[in-house]
């Protein structure tokens, strides 16, 4: 700590050489987010530390599968289409029909009446039942692609959510670093204000500097509140399993991969576009369907009957036959025709679309990258120099304490610019492999 440091020079009458309190964390990833790591309590001194579990994304995303309740909807839908699709290829159930006749007057019939009884059953000889069920697996096929999709985006939400909370906190820590390094000034300036070597003004002004620093606490930890409330409700009800920090490094690079190789992915793999081409072959099995309804089948009926005459016993057939005259199909194979067209449309929408985006995105976290390793690069050597040249400035005479503090928040302000790009960088890249693996979500 600067403050630190001058404490112990102003402590020794003769010069002694101070070695740079460099911060490595200024640009390495949360020290959170390794297991067991010690964690600064927001405000603390640097040798307050307290250990708190932590927890990965893989147990994020185990706790999202298991409780979501999001995944029971996809997992119905599913379950619903295969009902379905059993269904469309079921026949019509046979019939039974009965009629009694009672002779009243003239009759030959039986004293005790007639009977005829007989079974019918449709037939559906052109094979619309099968032309249904295969537009019902087209469908099928949709659901499920829709199902992982949704599920995949659900893990995509976790892992940003994990990302905001890991940033927020490590914003905590580095206000409370500055706001540590402005508390050991003020005791300095105080000393000083005290002994008259200073006027009470410098004590009043970083009174009002290490205020608007416990204010920069607060404010980070409220930002913490708020992102954990994001992580519980990307992962559902067991979010209360996730304790601690996350385990999330922020500064680490995934490799993104070539633009070809991303979008030949992306066209093969992404649910969404799958989900779409089966609507194109569901549509283009309904005008099989309306086709094949136009002359639906053949009638086929048998029956028995009894009292025709006395004790007359007759057994009987007989065939319905649907003639297609009134109704030929017209409308209903226009408009499945019509259907294909739509589904083909909105299925070339979305490749468009989707490889528009993938451009733009792969774009934006290539340039979030570079300015995040740009500035972490620079901004470590830099704050270095920061450090000495305060430090020299002081023991020289040339420089107050308000340089000293300056210099503090200036190292502060630089961890926040690493971290921020950082976390731009980070959330760029996940927005690249949202767009490979997800799409828009609705």
């Amino acid at each position: 700590m600067i403050a630190w440091l001058l404490a112990g020079w102003l402590a020794t009458p003769l010069a002694v050489a101070v070695q740079p309190a460099a911060r490595e964390d200024a640009v390495v990833a949360d020290p959170s987010a390794r297991p067991g790591a010690a964690t600064r309590r927001p405000g603390g001194r640097a040798d307050a530390v307290e250990v708190e579990p932590g927890f990965t994304l893989a147990q994020a995303v185990a706790a999202m599968r298991e409780g979501h309740p999001l995944r029971d909807y996809a997992a119905a839908r599913v379950e619903a289409a295969a009902a379905t699709q059993v269904a469309a290829r079921l026949w019509e159930n046979p019939v039974i029909n009965a009629d009694y006749f009672l002779g009243i007057r003239s009759t030959s019939y039986d004293r005790a009446g007639a009977m005829v009884v007989g079974v019918g059953q449709w037939l559906p000889v052109t094979g619309a039942p099968k032309a249904r069920g295969e537009a019902a697996q087209h469908e099928a096929r949709a659901v499920a692609a829709e199902g992982q999709r949704l599920v995949r985006g659900l893990e995509l939400e976790v892992e940003r959510a994990m990302i905001g909370l890991a940033s927020a906190r490590q914003a905590v820590e580095i206000h409370s670093d500055a706001l540590d390094d402005l508390r050991e000034s003020e005791r300095i300036v105080t000393t000083r204000v005290a002994g008259g070597v200073t006027p009470r003004y410098d004590a009043t002004r970083i009174a009002l500097e290490v205020m608007a620093g416990e204010a920069a606490v607060r404010s980070a930890e409220a930002e913490v509140s708020a992102a954990r409330g994001e992580l519980e409700v990307a992962v559902g009800p067991l979010a209360p399993r996730l304790r601690g920090a996350p385990r999330v490094d922020l500064f680490a690079r995934p490799e993104m991969g070539g633009i070809e190789a991303l979008r030949q992915r992306m066209l093969e793999e992404r649910p969404d576009l799958a989900a779409a081409q089966a609507r194109i072959d569901g549509a283009r099995a309904q005008v099989r369907v309306a086709k094949r309804e136009i002359f639906p089948g053949i009638g086929l009926r048998v029956a028995a009957g009894f009292g025709q005459g006395p004790g007359q016993v007759d057994v009987g057939a007989g065939v319905t036959i649907p003639l297609p005259v009134l109704s030929r199909g017209q409308g209903f194979v226009d408009r499945a025709r019509a259907e294909v067209r739509a589904a083909d449309s909105v299925a070339r929408t979305l490749v468009l679309a989707a490889e528009q985006r993938l451009q733009a995105t792969h774009t934006v976290a290539l340039g979030r990258l570079e300015a995040s390793l740009r500035h972490v690069e620079m901004g470590r050597g830099a704050a270095d120099a920061l450090r000495l040249q305060a430090q020299a400035g002081y023991q020289n005479g040339r420089l107050s304490a308000f340089e000293l503090v300056d210099a503090s928040l200036s190292v502060r302000d630089m961890r926040l610019r690493d971290l921020q790009l950082a976390v731009a960088a980070r959330l760029a890249e996940l927005e690249v492999r949202r767009v490979v693996e997800v799409g828009d979500l609705e």
